[in-house]
């Protein structure tokens, strides 16, 4: 009997923050998460101020948790998909991008000029121990300090063509994009190869 009003009170927070999350991806649209007000947030989601500070500081923390849901999300899907023996670079990068193309709403609005483009980083920094495991699994042998910079370079250049990708409205297939940055972290790899001999 307890059990009943916690569930009523449960599904009123859960619908609450729901709200909050859409309205600050709404104002996110016309400007950034820092410039977006408590109060600006509140009206938007048809919300009082007490509500929102029960749950938040402030709109960023909106965003923080919009975010670590979004990354739950796709660990869980890379770790229910692939075991880490047999995990391929292709298959990863698939993954993600398709599973930014499934949300992809919400991943326009990240990746535009008002987002959040470093958490695409944090997102492509998950499979980093399979990427680098790759790459020296096809020759290359750096040094660590070498490698991670190299990974740093693939990293901005795969967010950048994802934001590129974001812009066009996502015209190109999840597997396009995935195998396009693929090819160009190749094209890399085979001069680190080189570079290392």
């Amino acid at each position: 009997m307890v059990q009943k009003p916690e569930t009523k009170i449960d599904r009123r927070v859960m619908y609450t923050k729901m709200f909050l999350k859409e309205s600050l991806l709404e104002l996110m649209k016309e400007k950034p998460v820092d410039k977006i007000t408590p109060t600006e947030l509140c009206r938007k989601a048809n919300i009082n101020r007490n509500t929102f500070y029960s749950h938040y500081y402030t709109p960023r923390d909106v965003l923080s948790e919009i975010e670590t849901e979004f990354s739950t999300q796709i660990i869980d899907s890379l770790q229910n998909q692939f075991t880490s023996e047999d995990i391929a670079i292709s298959d990863m990068l698939n993954e993600i991008c398709r599973i930014i193309y499934e949300k992809q709403d919400f991943c326009k609005i990240l990746l535009s000029e008002n987002g959040d483009a470093a958490f695409f980083e944090t997102i492509i920094n998950l499979g980093k121990g399979v990427i680098l495991q790759g790459w020296r699994n096809q020759g290359v042998s750096l040094s660590d300090e070498k490698m991670e910079m190299f990974f740093s370079y693939i990293v901005n250049g795969s967010v950048a063509l994802i934001r590129k990708w974001a812009a066009s409205d996502m015209k190109n297939s999840p597997r396009e994009v995935a195998e396009l940055i693929q090819h160009a972290t190749y094209g890399g790899i085979n001069g680190m190869a080189e570079w290392g001999k």
